[in-house]
């Protein structure tokens, strides 16, 4: 099974960082799904939610203002200058 290396910063500090089954992303044109095996791609990020699903399920989801995301030969880097827990809807 393929999977993602995936590191996930703000200006200051490592938010995330891990092997991951898929990554959802809000780019500022819509949101989208980062897969294994997909082909590279860089992304401005608009206001929404990261969410990183791990290879064992368990679920990362940080509120993001902006930034970028970049993906190339199963390597995904997001970059942030802000990255706060998840708001739950309620």
């Amino acid at each position: 099974m393929s999977s993602l290396e995936v590191t996930f910063v703000t200006s200051d500090r490592t938010v995330w960082t891990g092997t991951a089954a898929q990554v959802v992303v809000p780019a500022v044109d819509g949101s989208f799904g980062i897969l294994p095996r997909m082909q590279p791609t860089l992304a401005i990020l608009d206001r929404g939610n990261v969410r990183i699903i791990a290879e064992d399920g368990s679920v990362t989801e940080r509120e993001v203002q902006g930034g970028f995301v970049s993906m190339d030969s199963d390597v995904v880097t997001i970059a942030v200058d802000q990255a706060d827990r998840a708001r739950s809807a309620s």
